[in-house]
């Protein structure tokens, strides 16, 4: 009989060891901090050794956590390829997702080479509205959900953008003679004019002169096209802003109040692939932070 610790704790340890992080792991996980620390301690308590040490930066491994780390991951990762292997062989299986419609085509489906070396044998379908059948959506919004896993991805980061032909011109002219083009939410403008202006301490008669549009998708290919300014979020154009397509007018930031949020449903929480597909989107975050 092998002599072996308790293997949720093991794939405890990993994933905090992985993220450096008791919260990270325990948001990756579909867990509460309390129910990480309580596996780790389960395991030092049947190692004999320590595996991390606290203090007020936060935690590290020990000489033993750094000794063990190594070993498990090898252990895991072959655990997984054989489960892949297999279950590839079963048939693939079929992952529904919700996606905003501009996250969809500004972030998301820029990524999907990426996702489909990670899930290789998952089958993707994307939706733009929630449905019975969805694993998960990613929910653009102020507050978590109630009565799901709800964890915040991103938080919107505002700059001024527009065409990279008018940036020889003064910004005042810019802003008195181009109009500001804004995007609709709910039928109502975001406030994303009015906030960056009195961050940046300019009037807000800039905002006036506008074009709306009902998704930001259509503000930025009209700021593109030197149609006007837009007030973007700058994790939405992070290929616009690298090949050029879009310039950035002002080193002024504006944060929130609105992010995308990763919401699944408590029936799916436990599926190896919605984690699987949860961990992916936060690596791909924290790759544009």
């Amino acid at each position: 009989m092998r002599r072996l610790p308790s293997l949720i704790a093991l794939r405890f340890f990993e994933e905090t060891a992985r993220h450096m992080s008791f919260n990270r792991a325990a948001t990756a996980l579909c867990v509460t901090q309390g129910a990480v620390s309580r596996q780790i301690k389960l395991l030092e308590e049947s190692l004999g050794a320590k595996l991390f040490e606290r203090d007020h930066k936060g935690i590290r491994l020990t000489p033993a956590g750094v000794q063990f780390l190594p070993c498990l991951t090898q252990a895991f990762d072959t655990i997984e390829h054989g489960f892949r292997e297999i279950s590839v062989a079963k048939g693939r299986r079929r992952l529904v997702v919700a996606v905003p419609p501009t996250f969809a085509t500004q972030w998301f489906s820029p990524r999907l080479g990426s996702l489909a070396i990670e899930l290789p044998d998952v089958e993707l379908s994307i939706r733009t509205e929630p449905s019975a059948d969805c694993h998960c959506q990613i929910r653009f919004a102020r507050h978590a959900l109630p009565d799901s896993h709800s964890e915040l991805l991103m938080t919107e980061r505002h700059v001024l953008v527009g065409a990279p032909s008018l940036l020889a011109r003064p910004l005042d002219a810019l802003l008195d003679s181009l109009p500001a083009l804004h995007v609709l939410h709910n039928d109502a403008r975001l406030e994303l004019w009015p906030n960056w202006l009195a961050k940046a301490g300019l009037p807000a008669r800039y905002s006036e002169n506008g074009i709306e549009f009902s998704t930001l998708e259509q503000a930025i290919r009209a700021a593109s096209k030197g149609a006007g300014l837009a007030i973007v979020d700058r994790n939405m154009i992070v290929d616009e802003l690298a090949n050029g397509t879009l310039a950035q007018f002002s080193d002024v930031e504006v944060t929130g109040p609105f992010g995308y949020w990763l919401d699944i449903a408590q029936a799916h929480a436990g599926f190896e692939y919605v984690q699987a597909f949860g961990s992916w989107l936060r690596d791909e975050v924290l790759k544009i932070q």
